[in-house]
């Protein structure tokens, strides 16, 4: 098991940065900024030489987890999560920022943290997640204080365990669930239940830095748990996703050296308008657009408070 966790995260790591245009270079200031901020394409942007001011940063959310294949619904969950990592920060001019942060991180996400008690009809859960992230964008700089929305992308292994199955209350739902979904979600659930499943991470939201010590983080996450790992379609809709966001990428180039004061507004709309679409047809085909099965997935609003050292 720990060896194929590892190779799972050596293939993602590779993956999520194949790099697939070239620049053009320019002689303004600004593009010389990118080329010290930015790795050239075809190089991989997840060097994980940790480096950077050291941060420590906890989370608080409320989420719902679904999926498109099962009748049953789940108890929504509350969101405990802890992140370690790095944060690099690089002033474009005196008003504008690139930001960088690397970190690992661990969540549970349960019924019991939002609702301790039982609710009809519905199936409590408990996850325990552990992973590796990327968060990233632009900001606007007042002083001492930072606004610095972002797009924040990775990977997780996650370990969910059943509390409530259906066949503990089909009968009593409000019309009956029949005998025959109760059997099926039955089988799909126990394929997750107490096995860890690899999935990935997306998330976007905004973080007020003050003094460069302490951050209030606001954010919106997506993740997907796959039931089965399947290697080839992962990569193909892997390089899909990533390809695009290249492109993206580039095209923010152009526009932070023409307008640096809309790069951040930009950059997050467009980046993460684009990773919330992949995410809604992963629903539906987890390797999308490869036919593959729905999975799991979880949306969560969260908060949370870094400091940083």
């Amino acid at each position: 098991m720990i060896r194929k966790m590892l190779f799972y995260l050596i293939a993602l790591l590779f993956l999520a940065n194949i790099n697939l245009l070239a620049q053009d270079d320019k002689d303004s200031t600004a593009k010389d900024w990118h080329k010290r901020t930015h790795h050239p394409w075809f190089k991989s942007d997840w060097k994980w030489r940790f480096h950077g001011n050291p941060f420590i940063e906890v989370n608080y959310g409320m989420g719902t987890p679904k999926s498109d294949k099962l009748v049953s619904k789940f108890a929504d969950v509350g969101l405990l999560e802890v992140k370690l990592g790095y944060s690099t920060v690089n002033s474009f001019n005196e008003d504008i920022v690139d930001f960088n942060d690397k970190f690992v991180f661990v969540s549970r996400l349960a019924a019991d943290i939002k609702t301790p008690d039982a609710t009809l009809g519905v199936m409590k859960s408990s996850m325990l997640r552990i992973g590796l992230e990327e968060r990233s964008g632009y900001g606007y700089k007042f002083g001492d204080l930072a606004i610095l929305p972002y797009i924040s992308r990775g990977a997780a292994w996650s370990r969910l365990l059943m509390i409530d199955y259906p066949a503990q209350f089909y009968l009593n739902l409000k019309p009956p669930m029949s005998l025959q979904d109760a059997i099926n979600d039955t089988d799909i659930l126990n394929r997750y239940h107490d096995n860890v499943r690899f999935g990935t991470v997306w998330e976007a939201g905004i973080r007020l830095d003050y003094s460069k010590s302490i951050s209030l983080d606001a954010g919106y996450q997506a993740s997907v748990v796959f039931p089965r790992y399947m290697f080839w379609k992962h990569v193909g809709s892997a390089i899909i996703e990533e390809a695009g966001l290249k492109v993206l990428d580039h095209f923010i180039d152009e526009v932070s050296d023409s307008s640096p004061y809309v790069a951040p507004i930009v950059n997050f709309l467009l980046k993460n308008g684009f990773s919330y679409a992949f995410y809604a047809l992963k629903k539906e085909k987890m390797n999308w657009p490869f036919e593959t099965e729905a999975p799991l997935t979880y949306e969560t609003f969260k908060v949370g408070l870094t400091f940083t050292f």
